[in-house]
């Protein structure tokens, strides 16, 4: 057998072998992916929403420290949501 045909078997076959493998496991494997894998998520649903409130206030304190360093007064979570809605609604109604 030739370098070249040999080098080609190893580069273009060995991983599709792999695939394959890999494929035939998953088919054949009845329990559920997340078992197969052990995959667990790494943070609570309720901890995600945790960090997206936090995240939030940390927002709309940046947005409210800019507001004041150029006199403008502070806006609230409501506000924002009130003018974002309302934006929504003008740009559907166009």
């Amino acid at each position: 057998m030739s370098p070249d045909i040999y080098f080609s078997l190893v580069v273009l076959g060995l991983p599709l072998i792999i695939l394959v493998v890999a494929l035939l496991a998953g088919y054949f494997y009845r329990e559920g992916y997340e078992r197969l894998l052990d995959w667990k998520p790494t943070r609570s649903p309720a901890r995600e929403a945790e960090l997206e409130l936090d995240d939030t206030h940390q927002m709309l304190g940046a947005l409210n420290r800019y507001r004041r360093a150029r006199g403008a007064p502070a806006r609230s979570l409501e506000q924002i949501t009130e003018h974002t809605w309302a934006s929504l609604e003008r740009y559907d109604a166009e």
